[in-house]
């Protein structure tokens, strides 16, 4: 028996599902894995964004940053190691928000990360983007992004879920699933169970938008009940004028003795509209300096809403367990 089939996934299971994360972020998927319970082990991230990565360094020490997976060469090396590649590729060739060129964008990934998953062959492949990823140019790069994953030997699957119900933010993202081999279900069902459990995912099932709330007397937000879709440009959250939707960014608060005060969401609040930790931006420092809260929106707005990105873990990882 050869060294390299003693490696493969189904061969060896750890105490914890390993993972690779590409577009890494903030790393959303790591504090969905937490946020689910789920034991996990981060072989390696990568991203490229300098402030993100600067993130990444301070809470991952140890754990390597590949930076820019186009120029990584040696992905055969992680092949029969990982057992979950997860990855939120850059939206920005199918977003409403930008010119949606698709697969004509430089900046489109996904044949990459096709490319990548073939060389890697991790037992299960979780991919987030923007629901027009499924209809730019008449869904072609879409169709062609699910084939190439189908050619590498990946059941795959996909559906739309909106974050609204278990954040304090209206955002409707696509997941795609894919899993090699038998995993009990198709992906369609694993991600169908997902969104069915997402009652479970946030304790308590609390959408909360007022950090000031509490500390502030019993102060209370009386709008919005939920914010507007975060940007990765932090458009409505941090600049003097404001226009169309970014409206939805204005929050009306009464404080006792002090009427209503209409104010922008805190960094913690953009944090908690994504259903991270409050301090998992904490003291992490960017170039010798504490981040600016510019940066801290523009971070959060970029990456999961992380209760369900955990709900789906939390159905992945009840399959990989049955594979052991």
């Amino acid at each position: 028996m050869t060294a390299a089939t003693d490696n493969t996934p189904h061969q060896q299971h750890h105490a914890g599902m390993r993972v690779l994360s590409l577009c890494t972020g903030i790393a959303g998927d790591v504090a969905a894995f937490r946020h689910a319970g789920v034991p996990h082990e981060v072989a390696a991230v990568a991203e490229f964004d300098p402030v993100a990565s600067a993130v990444l360094a301070e809470k991952f020490p140890g754990v390597p940053n590949l930076r820019d997976i186009t120029a990584v060469n040696n992905w055969k090396d992680y092949h029969g190691r990982i057992d979950i590649l997860v990855a939120g590729i850059p939206c920005q060739p199918y977003s409403p928000a930008g010119r949606q060129r698709g697969s004509s964008d430089r900046r489109d990934l996904s044949r990459v990360f096709c490319d990548i998953v073939a060389q890697v062959e991790p037992r299960f492949v979780l991919v987030e983007n923007v629901p027009a990823f499924e209809t730019v140019q008449q869904g072609r790069p879409f169709r062609a992004f699910g084939n190439a994953l189908r050619d590498a030997g990946y059941a795959v699957g996909h559906r739309c879920i909106d974050a609204r119900d278990v954040v304090a933010q209206r955002r409707r993202r696509l997941f795609l699933c894919g899993h090699r081999g038998e995993a009990g279900c198709a992906p369609d069902a694993l991600l169908a169970d997902a969104a069915g459990g997402l009652g479970r995912a946030v304790e308590g099932g609390e959408v909360r938008v007022s950090a000031a709330a509490g500390a502030a007397g019993g102060s209370s937000v009386l709008h919005p009940p939920r914010l507007g879709t975060l940007m990765a440009s932090g458009s409505g959250m941090n600049r003097a004028g404001l226009k169309g939707h970014e409206l939805d960014f204005l929050i009306v608060q009464e404080f006792p003795g002090h009427g209503l005060v209409v104010r922008r969401p805190t960094p913690i609040e953009a944090l908690r509209a994504q259903g991270f930790p409050d301090d998992w931006l904490d003291g992490i420092e960017y170039q010798g300096r504490p981040l600016t809260d510019l940066e801290k929106y523009q971070l959060v707005g970029n990456s999961w809403p992380v209760p369900v990105a955990g709900a789906i873990l939390r159905e992945i990882a009840a399959r990989w367990a049955s594979l052991a």
